[in-house]
């Protein structure tokens, strides 16, 4: 099992968090995400934007969402529904926050 922590996650096709902690099996499948409350031993972190993405969709298909990402990040975990049934890609871009 691995841990992803970032300060924006964007999670195909239409998840969006902010301070949360995405935890993947080690075949790419997402298991849970939860609120960021206290550093957990084994989380990596990564500054910026961490989007998950399904391994047969291409990057660049979902690309123009990060004008206007800022918008739409929730702090409320209990609107989270994830398939994990799906095999995800993990991409990171640093953003600046004005």
């Amino acid at each position: 099992m691995k841990r992803y922590y970032s300060h924006f996650t964007f999670i195909y096709p239409d998840i969006y968090l902010k301070n949360h902690i995405v935890e993947m099996d080690l075949e790419g499948h997402i298991i849970r995400c939860f609120p960021f409350e206290k550093e957990i031993e084994k989380t990596e972190f990564y500054s910026g934007l961490l989007a998950f993405i399904p391994k047969d969709i291409e990057l660049q298909e979902i690309y123009d969402f990060k004008k206007d990402i800022l918008s739409y990040y929730i702090d409320n975990s209990d609107l989270i529904h994830i398939s994990t049934n799906i095999k995800y890609n993990i991409y990171n871009e640093d953003i600046s926050i004005y």
